[in-house]
């Protein structure tokens, strides 16, 4: 338990499942008051409210259409005006694209990068300013991926996009540093959620001999670790970023895979 993060007001983006609705319940069992942005998934967003409520814990929900700059000056507006004011933003919510460097043109590769970059720059730049503005020694965690540093075919969107993610939490990092608002990023290994748990656990035969720590990862592992990088625990941590994948990266053979079919194009922005 990290004592000094009761109360602390908290904004978790994506946390409508997967790893930031893992997020979100950790800082939850914290004390901290949680914000639980979703941006369609209005259900899985409930369902995270509810739990860190029936936990004990103060949570609200907020949509939000992360590629429309409005729409993130909205979302840090709701944060302050309800709690008056902001100490931890996770900027957790992002896209998976899959597919060839052949095949997926501008449109894939600009929602990518609007989701996964363009977004944690613009909302970190708001909430650093309100931070700035109450004079609060605040944190700023980014989820970043292991293709930060190493990927495999069909993930260039993706891969550039995370990498450019650490790059600019560390400049971030060195610019903010003299207001007291630390900066890091997190770079999860495999780690199965609703949406990719069918399809790896049918591929865990796989995916063993590529991870030494002999499992894939759980959601807790991440959460823990992002409740750990925003307590006054890591209060001398800034500008780097933490891998955690089982060991997957020192040795980084990832199983091969097939070329993907192209998805859908992304929906229009709100």
């Amino acid at each position: 338990m990290h004592k000094d993060l009761a109360g602390k007001r908290v904004l978790v983006t994506g946390a409508s499942g997967g790893l930031g609705a893992a997020i979100a319940k950790a800082f939850g069992g914290q004390g901290c008051r949680v914000l639980v942005h979703y941006r369609t998934r209005e259900q899985g967003a409930d369902q995270t409210v509810r739990a860190i409520q029936q936990a004990g814990g103060t949570a609200l929900q907020y949509p939000a259409d992360l590629r429309s700059e409005k729409a993130i000056e909205k979302l840090v507006n709701f944060i302050v005006e309800t709690w008056n004011g902001i100490d931890v933003l996770v900027n957790n919510a992002g896209v998976v694209l899959k597919a060839s460097a052949l095949d997926a043109g501008a449109t894939y590769w600009d929602d990518s990068l609007n989701v996964n970059l363009r977004a944690p720059y613009l909302l970190s730049r708001q909430v650093a300013n309100q931070m700035i503005k109450e004079g609060v020694e605040g944190v700023i965690l980014n989820n970043s991926s292991i293709h930060a540093t190493k990927s495999v075919p069909y993930f260039s969107a993706y891969a550039a996009s995370k990498a450019g993610l650490e790059a600019m939490s560390r400049v971030m990092a060195l610019e903010w540093a003299p207001y007291h608002i630390r900066v890091n990023c997190i770079a999860p290994g495999v780690v199965p959620v609703e949406r990719t748990q069918e399809t790896l656990r049918a591929q865990q035969d796989n995916w063993m001999p590529h991870i030494p720590a002999g499992r894939f990862g759980r959601p807790q592992d991440i959460a823990e670790m992002a409740v750990y990088l925003c307590s006054k625990a890591a209060d001398w941590v800034t500008g780097q970023s933490f891998v955690v994948d089982g060991g997957m990266l020192a040795r980084m053979d990832m199983p091969r895979r097939p070329q993907p079919p192209l998805p859908p194009l992304p929906d229009p922005i709100a």
